[in-house]
C-alpha cells in the first residue's frame, strides 16, 4: 500500500469519526434521556397505542441535521407513571451516505442509530429502530426524526407505532 493510500484512509476515517457521536449515534444526536430503560422483561398491560403513518413523497433532508417527520401525542392516564415502546421503520434514498432513525420522548434520545447504506439499482434502502423509555402521568410527545450525512437524500414511506404501558 502507498503512502498516498495510507494518507487518504486516515483523512476517511478521521472525518468519519468526527462526525459520529457516541454509541453509535450521529454527532449532535438529542441526549440520552434519563428515562430511557431496558424493556420490563415483566406482564405489563397495554393502555394505548398511536400510529404516524405517511409518505414524504421524495422530500429533501438537509444534509448533518435532525429533521422531525412524525409526532404523536401520547397520554399517560396511569398516576404511577407508563412505560413507552416505540417502532419505526423508514424508506430514504440516501444519496449512499450514513443516515440514522432518532426516537425521542418529550425532546430526550430514547433511540438513535445509524442504519446501512446499501441499497439496489432504486437507491432506497429501509430501516427500523426500537425504543423503550418510561413518562409520568400527563401527555407527552412522541417524536421520529430522521439524520443524514447526504445532501441529496430524500425520504419516502414512513411509520411510527406508539404503545404505552401500564406497569
Amino acid at each position: 500500500m502507498s503512502i498516498r493510500s495510507i494518507v487518504a484512509l486516515s483523512l476517511i476515517a478521521t472525518a468519519v469519526a468526527a462526525v459520529a457521536g457516541p454509541s453509535g449515534s450521529p454527532k449532535g444526536a438529542a441526549q440520552a434521556s434519563p428515562n430511557s430503560i431496558a424493556g420490563p422483561n415483566t406482564k405489563e398491560k397495554l393502555l394505548a397505542t398511536y400510529d404516524a403513518v405517511g409518505n414524504g413523497f421524495s422530500a429533501s433532508l438537509p444534509q448533518f441535521a435532525f429533521t422531525t417527520i412524525a409526532t404523536s401525542t401520547i397520554k399517560c392516564g396511569n398516576s404511577g407513571g407508563c412505560s413507552v415502546g416505540i417502532e419505526a421503520m423508514n424508506q430514504m434514498n440516501t444519496g449512499g451516505a450514513d443516515w440514522a432513525i432518532c426516537l425521542l420522548i418529550d425532546g430526550s434520545s430514547v433511540s438513535c442509530q445509524y442504519q446501512g447504506v446499501q441499497s439496489g439499482p432504486s437507491g432506497f434502502v429501509v430501516g427500523n429502530a426500537r425504543g423503550w423509555g418510561t413518562v409520568s402521568a400527563g401527555t407527552h410527545t412522541v417524536d421520529t426524526q430522521l439524520y443524514t450525512e447526504s445532501a441529496s437524500a430524500t425520504y419516502q414511506y414512513f411509520q411510527t407505532d406508539t404503545r404505552v404501558y401500564k406497569p
